[in-house]
């Protein structure tokens, strides 16, 4: 009997010591910090609410501090452990000798969209299946909204007319009106004729009857097409803890994504029920659809997304104060070996 016990005890111990691992590995925390909400960090909302951080023994904190900036500051002073931003303000940082590297693809190609009023598409009589040319041309004298002059969305703006062959300081006409529901109220009431915002502002526009989406910048332009919009950084140097950390948060952040691709309504509604509760859960569910293949490359990075990144900062007129070359900043500014260890489980 002495020895049924003994035998018994020592069974109980060897699964306590072959769970501890395991239980030490559930009580993890990632703390990263979001630059903005938007969904475009699609994979973040999506890993959250699918809650693909537990299978990884991950719990996730999200923070947005306000700002792309601030959310790097939260990583150089070890208040979290990624930053989600957007690539031009890594760029800005490295020229600066900021010791941060990139590790995740989060979005491959830019998100914004033009929505135009019903009333300038009467008036220009263009409409959103004419050509690309056509569409461009038609805002010439347009008063585009926008959050901030000098912003994203200006120089998106003043980029697209200048490919349209439009003269970007003098056709069109910039005005700063606020956030989102500000952009689509002063849309509404015809203080604007356009705006450029990331899903789900187009659809809720159109729902309104306030626009229509006539432009899909990262779906109708290759060199947006194919980029490194958004991004998660670590900030160097990578030890073997934080290391091991990256590669479990970019293994959640890959599953949620091949959700988000293969079933985007259920992905959606997880999202729009646990972050967006006031949000219109279709209006939600058109935004995944929109963003899912911008998320479809298991935030992978390559040569040439990385330089079609660093053609349009220079295309738009971004001067970082130093030059970067693609190729030669791999595994440096840049890396795909968490992505691919990720991959190996």
């Amino acid at each position: 009997m002495i020895a049924i016990r003994g035998l018994i005890r020592l069974a109980v111990l060897v699964v306590a010591l072959s769970l501890t691992p395991t239980l030490a590995m559930a009580q993890q925390a990632v703390r990263i910090a979001q630059g903005f909400a938007s969904l475009s960090f699609l994979p973040v909302w999506g890993a959250r609410a699918l809650n693909t951080f537990a299978a990884e023994g991950l719990t996730a904190t999200v923070v947005t501090p306000g700002g792309d900036p601030a959310a790097l500051a939260a990583l150089d002073t070890g208040d979290v452990d990624l930053a989600a931003v957007g690539t031009e303000t890594v760029l800005r940082a490295a020229a600066k000798g900021q010791p941060f590297e990139i590790v995740y693809n989060l979005m491959s190609k830019v998100t914004l969209e033009v929505v135009v009023a019903p009333s300038w598409l009467e008036k220009t009589g263009v409409k959103p299946g004419d050509p690309l040319e056509k569409r461009i041309a038609a805002l010439k004298g347009a008063t585009i909204g926008v959050a901030a002059i000098g912003g994203t969305q200006e120089t998106a703006a003043r980029w697209l007319v200048a490919k349209g062959g439009l003269d970007p300081k003098a056709d069109i006409k910039v005005a700063q009106v606020g956030g989102p529901p500000a952009l689509q109220a002063a849309l509404e009431n015809k203080r604007i004729d356009a705006f450029i915002l990331s899903p789900p502002e187009g659809y809720l526009a159109t729902k309104s009857g306030a626009g229509t989406i006539l432009i899909s910048l990262g779906d109708e332009f290759p060199l947006l097409a194919n980029q490194p919009y958004l991004v998660l950084v670590a900030k160097k140097p990578i030890d073997d803890g934080a290391s091991d950390l990256i590669v479990r948060t970019v293994r959640a952040m890959q599953s949620a994504s091949s959700a988000l691709v293969k079933d985007p309504e259920s992905a959606a509604s997880a999202i729009q029920k646990q972050f967006f509760a006031k949000a219109d859960p279709a209006a939600i569910a058109a935004a995944v659809k929109t963003l899912r293949s911008g998320v479809a490359g298991g935030g992978k990075l390559d040569v040439q997304s990385f330089r079609n990144q660093l053609v349009f900062s220079k295309e738009v007129g971004i001067n970082f104060g130093k030059d970067f070359d693609a190729a030669a900043s791999q595994n440096d500014l840049w890396t795909n070996s968490f992505v691919e260890r990720a991959g190996q489980k």
